[in-house]
């Protein structure tokens, strides 16, 4: 339902509030598993092994892992952050950042279209009805252009993913969305494949990892609500 239908689109106050603590839970618990077994995989196998059959694959490793963060990318139930941190690993800190980078460009442009092309019916299929409900509010409220897109690419990265299908239903031009998220995407991504490759030389940057990921969703149960009422109160102001 759109403005035009004669009914106010939803709220992004409304889309934080009704995502339940056990999601968040769920996913963290999720997040922080995968990157354990990466990491213990890692340690079991060995670094140097790692880089040497990522070299003996030739091109076909990075055009796998490509494929797989890209796929990542389209299909919700699937976590992109362990394959981001093991990119540093596999192939070193900014060939891992451009691979990734890549791989969320090609996976982020098959959204856009799916969006565009199929519409909310197959798009609802890969991310549910409910996360449908936050797209559509989030295209209709704040993406406007590319410097709305960049600063969601930029602080948003986490739920680009979902980003890229509010897209595909307004009206960013496909090239310019491939720019944008190209380009916004480096910084980001860098920070997490250096992050990810510190930690498998260093157990300290991976408690920390653990650390900061508790402190984040803990804070995020916390002060939900407060979030959502401020964010409420910003909406009726502008």
């Amino acid at each position: 339902m759109n403005e035009a239908d004669g009914a106010a689109p939803p709220a992004v106050a409304d889309s934080v509030s009704e995502i339940s603590t056990a999601a968040v839970i769920m996913g963290a618990v999720g997040f922080l598993a995968l990157i354990t077994f990466l990491y213990a995989l890692v340690d079991r196998i060995g670094i140097d092994e790692l880089q040497q059959m990522i070299a003996d694959a030739g091109f076909w490793g990075p055009l796998l892992f490509v494929g797989l963060k890209a796929l990542t990318f389209t299909f919700a139930p699937l976590s992109a952050g362990p394959i981001q941190f093991a990119s540093g690993i596999l192939f070193g800190v900014i060939p891992g950042t451009l691979y990734s980078v890549l791989g969320e460009v090609i996976g982020g442009t098959i959204n856009v279209l799916i969006a565009r092309h199929l519409g909310r019916r197959i798009v609802a299929r890969f991310v549910g009805a409910s996360a449908l409900k936050r797209v559509d509010s989030f295209y209709e409220r704040h993406l406007e252009d590319w410097k709305s897109l960049l600063a969601a690419r930029l602080l948003l990265f986490s739920v680009y993913d979902f980003i890229s299908y509010a897209v595909g239903f307004g009206k960013i031009r496909l090239s310019v969305y491939v720019v944008v998220s190209f380009v916004g995407g480096l910084l980001p991504t860098y920070i997490f494949v250096l992050i990810g490759s510190r930690a498998a030389q260093n157990q300290d940057v991976l408690l920390l990892i653990y650390a900061g990921a508790a402190v984040v969703f803990v804070a995020f149960i916390l002060f939900r609500r407060p979030v959502s009422a401020l964010i409420a109160k910003l909406q009726k102001r502008l």
